[in-house]
């Protein structure tokens, strides 16, 4: 039997299918065909060449989180054929200039869902801690860049949010 993951509504064949196909469509082996090289891919997430060419060749898949990695390195389309097989899609990468108050309260609401789930049991563990701090975090850079891009000074160029920038501009240390 193959070594890949079930997903939602998905067999792990058809899957298996639905990934290489969707990986060979973005990764090519050579520069030139408007794809990203197995070593330019390798080189961002850390994924051995060889593990790249067995995703390629539908010798195997990744797993979870092997699986995020991917999807946030390779071009939306790679995303969206994957989604397409369950009856999902439209993803796309936003920039850090997208970032508008819809995406700090999906953020906002996202964690809250997260928390609630994670107190079901009346206590979070330290893999649960891991996770809000994770979320957390994530929320915190979404939040102080888009309130950087609604409240900056008009003679800044590009905003490159962090907590030390806003901390300042409202007068804390």
């Amino acid at each position: 039997m193959p070594n890949v993951p079930m997903i939602a509504h998905l067999s792990a064949d058809r899957f298996q299918v639905a990934f290489s196909a969707a990986f060979g469509d973005c990764v090519g082996t050579y520069d030139g065909d408007g794809k990203m090289t197995l070593a330019e891919v390798s080189a961002a997430t850390g994924i051995k060449p060889r593990t790249l060419e067995s995703y390629r060749d539908g010798e195997c898949c990744p797993r979870g989180h092997g699986l995020m990695v991917l999807m946030e390195v390779l071009p939306a389309r790679f995303t969206n054929r994957l989604l397409g097989e369950i009856g999902m899609g439209g993803a796309r990468k936003m920039s850090p200039e997208e970032i508008d108050q819809h995406v700090v309260v999906s953020d906002a609401v996202n964690y809250t869902q997260m928390f609630v789930e994670h107190m079901a049991d009346g206590r979070i563990d330290h893999i649960e801690q891991i996770e809000a701090i994770k979320a957390g975090r994530r929320m915190q850079e979404n939040l102080s860049r888009w309130l950087l891009s609604v409240d900056a000074p008009k003679e800044c160029g590009p905003v490159k949010a962090t907590v030390t920038d806003l901390k300042k501009r409202v007068g804390g240390k």
